[in-house]
């Protein structure tokens, strides 16, 4: 049950599976850009979770029988993705805590069977400005804007009433509802945030001041380690609660142990890995201590020093985790994303906007592991040559493409039903081009 007007992970992440029976007929695993009806809605959050025929025999995560089982449905409201594509999008649910109303926000995340409206939300990774917060993901903020429209004056006033308004999502979902939630924190409301595989949204210094907006301790970030959708998106992007040490960071051992694997962004996943029953969030966050976040020991192993070192001959999807984990470490004392637990791809990124390639820091193993990712993407380096900004865009270029053949295979081979699909972010290498150097 909410413990001190905080959902549980329980809660969180069936509201957050819950959205997507907002579509039309993703309960018939044949979902079409429109909205599902009050009635299976209602049955698929808070009543039986028999309606449809989307894996009826299988665990299907409704509030019934839970502390928010006798919460009131209130709109569902619908969203715009891509070149403006309207459909079901998530809902507001409303509850009593002795004398403290709450409102629920929840929103779904990517569905490829729309085809290019739900993904080309995702590619549009140019920078846009949010309120006062600053520069925010130009697709996210689309979306978000339409949502807030679509709540309606109903919606709106059941949040600007409530004495908290939690906001939940999954994937783009999770996208959605931060800035959801800022937008309320900016309003004077109190608000927490639940995410489950969000990609980043706040670019440069937005990422803080929502954060400080909101309230650290109110934002509850749930990632699985080797889930490819938290990890894309390069500098300046970057996520809300990323200090490992907070109490709130919840980076937890991906379910399948494989690098990169498809499931790792199943929201039925998440319910795995921080849904139980008896799951509180101080169980995720020692989860993620079984996390290498400084990945020292894959450091040590990866920089050995030959000509032909092993990790070049791994295939791609393997050795692109390795490198992610790699280059956190091995620029320690150069960039700030190790701080900030960011990837390779941020280092690059940060590498080109900073222009700290240009400096002579880069020096000794430095330069000999980035040699072996230019090598790793097919690029000759003469000896002897610096790098260069073109040298390092090709080499993002490279990682991203691979990043989005991952996400492509995701969508092609993930099952149906409750199974909700990878969101696919493209454009970031479009974003590292237009960056000052």
């Amino acid at each position: 049950m909410p413990v001190n007007g905080t959902l549980t992970p329980m809660e969180a992440s069936y509201i957050a599976t819950n959205a997507y029976f907002t579509l039309k007929d993703w309960i018939n695993a044949k979902p079409t850009a429109d909205v599902e009806s009050r009635h299976v809605v209602h049955n698929r959050v808070l009543g039986a979770g028999d309606a449809g025929r989307a894996e009826p025999t299988k665990h299907n995560p409704t509030l019934k029988g839970t502390a928010l089982g006798g919460a009131k449905l209130g709109p569902v409201f619908e969203g715009t993705t891509g070149f403006g594509t309207q459909s079901g999008f998530g809902y507001l649910l409303r509850y009593n805590e002795g004398p403290r109303r709450h409102a629920i926000i929840a929103t779904r995340g990517t569905r490829p069977e729309l085809g290019a409206p739900d993904l080309l939300t995702d590619a549009r990774a140019s920078m846009t400005g949010f309120g006062g917060y600053g520069l925010v993901h130009r697709g996210f903020k689309t979306t978000y804007d339409s949502v807030q429209a679509n709540l309606g004056r109903d919606g709106d006033r059941l949040a600007m009433d409530a004495d908290v308004v939690h906001c939940v999502g999954h994937s783009l979902g999770g996208a959605v509802a931060t800035l959801v939630a800022a937008h309320y924190a900016q309003r004077g409301k109190a608000v927490k945030l639940y995410t489950f595989g969000s990609p980043r949204v706040g670019a440069l210094g937005a990422y803080a001041a929502m954060q400080q907006a909101m309230g650290q301790d109110n934002i509850f970030r749930v990632a699985h380690d080797l889930d490819p959708i938290s990890l894309v998106g390069p500098f300046p992007y970057i996520h809300l609660n990323p200090t490992p040490s907070h109490p709130n960071f919840m980076t937890v051992p991906s379910p399948t142990g494989s690098l990169f694997s498809t499931a790792n962004h199943d929201m039925m996943q998440y319910i795995t890995s921080v849904g139980g029953a008896d799951m509180w969030w101080s169980d995720a966050h020692a989860l993620s201590a079984q996390v290498d976040h400084d990945n020292a020991v894959l450091a040590r192993w990866l920089l050995h020093e030959d000509n032909n070192p092993g990790w070049v001959q791994y295939a791609s999807a393997r050795t692109l985790g390795l490198l992610f984990k790699l280059f956190s470490h091995a620029l320690k004392g150069v960039s700030t994303s190790l701080i900030l637990g960011l990837t390779a791809t941020d280092l690059i990124a940060e590498l080109l906007v900073t222009g700290l390639y240009r400096t002579g820091m880069l020096v000794g193993r430095v330069f000999t592991l980035l040699r072996h990712a230019a090598a790793w993407a097919g690029i000759t380096i003469k000896a002897g040559a610096d790098f260069t900004a073109s040298i390092l865009r090709a080499i993002l270029g490279v990682m991203l493409a691979r990043l989005k053949q991952l996400g492509q295979l995701a969508l092609a081979t993930a099952q149906r039903g409750l199974r909700a699909m990878p969101l696919v972010l493209a454009g970031t290498w479009a974003l590292a081009q237009a960056m000052p150097l």
